[in-house]
């Protein structure tokens, strides 16, 4: 330390020694004066007598204070926590003992660096309350203290939050600093408080001496009352100990209310895993050629302008569209057309093995079947590698009947012998490429023919249909569960994580 620093601290020092003799120079010359006023009147020695007598009587009423202070054993002032409600009787037997032994043990406050041990003390005796002398007072796994150290930790915060004003607000640092100065802010405050007990006793003698008998005499009950509020304090701190060992060896501690919520929700998921599926609505896949009337046959089955009607077909995706017949529940699949093309007809024969209900639709007044005979090939080409898959219901419609017939419509839409001859003719034009299906024949332009026929034989398959989907949920949930479904997971996983390096990579 240079000898500048020496000098300033000294000099400062000397600041505080002279300030202190300032302050208290007027009580020592009042004290002085008044002291050779009493001598100069003969009444000095009667003055020491009565202080003296005054200090004896203020001495006895402090002891008389702590004396029946030091017993301790009465009614208590601050009550501890009181038993769980979920504690068994046997748990709240053993708190009540704990409580018991807590009370004879703290008939006098102990020093605060022993409860720590007296805690451990605590514990121990209630970890051998309950086991039976089977377990100790650390006996207890990992898991079961991080939780029991998270639920005090939350206890604490609504404790400080219902009853330390603007405890929200204080922060860490504050605190920190006001502790750094604990001791400058205490040496103020017991200068400033004695200056003013001197300046009261010069400016008004007598309530200057019954402020100090009122001092002494509040120092003596606050003794007693401190030694009653530690040993209460102490006992309550115990008796949490207990409340919270009784919930460790009782095995509450094991999980929380968290970890229950989970098993009870895992439970829950599980009996609905075991229960009856709910059944989706019913999922029909259009398909067919170009032009051949797949959105206005949506529209004509739900009744409703959903699907868009072109006379040149430019969709290249599937279309879903949500609709009822009934009290059936139906989803249908508007797809591109059919077009020859090995990518369009793989696009098809995905869509028609994920579906319950296929409507191939055939334009009646075209002679090209190649297309739709490649695609009948590869869907029972691929039914065939998968057997345990039910089929979907496979029905094949034949479109613009209308065109076929000359001078349409007929009276109230009956055909004629001869019409009808000709349909069926079409219509075996139709089903032989295809292996001999039954087609029906259908006129989609006002006024629509044989809807309600359609609708019929639409009803008559839900069930069939049904039963289709669920095999095909089955299967599916089944392949997921497999060895196939999990690599099929694993390489997606493997491809996301390549991408994103990848992606760092590159930038």
């Amino acid at each position: 330390m240079t000898l500048g620093a020496r000098l300033r601290r000294r000099l400062l020092r000397w600041n505080r020694v002279a300030l202190a003799l300032a302050m208290a120079l007027p009580l020592i010359v009042s004290m002085a004066l008044g002291f050779l006023w009493l001598h100069e009147h003969g009444w000095l020695l009667y003055f020491v007598l009565a202080s003296a007598a005054f200090y004896a009587v203020l001495r006895a009423v402090v002891w008389l204070a702590q004396w029946r202070g030091q017993g301790v054993t009465g009614e208590r002032e601050l009550t501890g926590p009181p038993p769980d409600p979920e504690w068994s009787e046997a748990e709240r037997a053993v708190f009540e003992r704990a409580r018991a032994r807590i009370s004879t043990r703290l008939s006098a406050p102990i020093p605060w660096p022993d409860l720590t041990a007296e805690a451990l003390a605590v514990v121990e005796g209630i970890a051998a309350d309950m086991s039976d002398g089977k377990r100790s007072a650390l006996d207890f796994t990992v898991p079961e203290a991080l939780l029991l150290i998270d639920r005090v930790a939350l206890q604490y915060r609504a404790f400080l939050l219902e009853n330390v004003p603007y405890s929200d607000r204080l922060s860490v640092r504050t605190m920190h600093w006001t502790w750094r100065k604990q001791e400058t802010a205490q040496a103020a405050w017991n200068t400033g408080f004695l200056a003013w007990r001197g300046l009261r006793l010069v400016l008004n003698p007598a309530m200057g001496l019954l402020r100090e008998a009122e001092r002494a005499l509040a120092a003596g009950l606050q003794d007693r009352l401190t030694v009653r509020f530690r040993r209460d304090a102490q006992a309550i701190l115990l008796e949490e100990a207990a409340q919270a060992a009784i919930d460790l060896y009782s095995g509450r501690l094991r999980a929380s209310d968290e970890d229950l919520a989970r098993v009870a929700v895992a439970g829950h998921q599980r009996d609905l895993a075991l229960a009856a599926p709910v059944d989706s609505p019913l999922r029909v896949v259009v398909v067919g050629q170009k032009g051949a009337g797949k959105s206005s046959l949506i529209n004509a089955v739900l009744d409703d302008d959903l699907a868009e009607v072109d006379a040149v077909s430019i969709q290249s995706r599937a279309l879903a569209f949500e609709g009822t017949m009934g009290d059936t529940p139906l989803r249908m699949i508007d797809t591109p057309g059919l077009d020859g093309s090995a990518a369009r007809e793989k696009t098809l024969l995905r869509e028609m093995l994920e579906a319950d209900i296929v409507l191939w639709v055939h334009r009646a007044t075209r002679p090209g079947r190649a297309a739709d005979a490649g695609l009948m090939a590869a869907l029972q080409e691929a039914l065939r590698d998968l057997p345990e898959r039910r089929p979907p219901v496979v029905l094949h419609l034949a479109s613009g009947v209308d065109q076929l017939l000359p001078d349409w419509p007929r009276v109230e839409n009956r055909l004629t012998a001869a019409d009808n001859a000709l349909v069926e003719r079409a219509m075996q034009a139709i089903a032989a490429p295809l292996g001999a299906v039954p087609v029906l024949p259908l006129s989609l332009a006002p006024p629509m023919w044989n809807l309600d026929a359609l609708r019929q034989r639409l009803v008559a398959v839900f069930p069939e249909a049904r039963q289709v989907q669920r095999g095909r949920l089955r299967v599916a949930a089944s392949d997921r569960s497999s060895l196939r479904g999990n690599a099929k997971r694993a390489g997606r996983g493997m491809r996301s994580a390549a991408r994103t390096v990848l992606g760092r990579i590159r930038k």
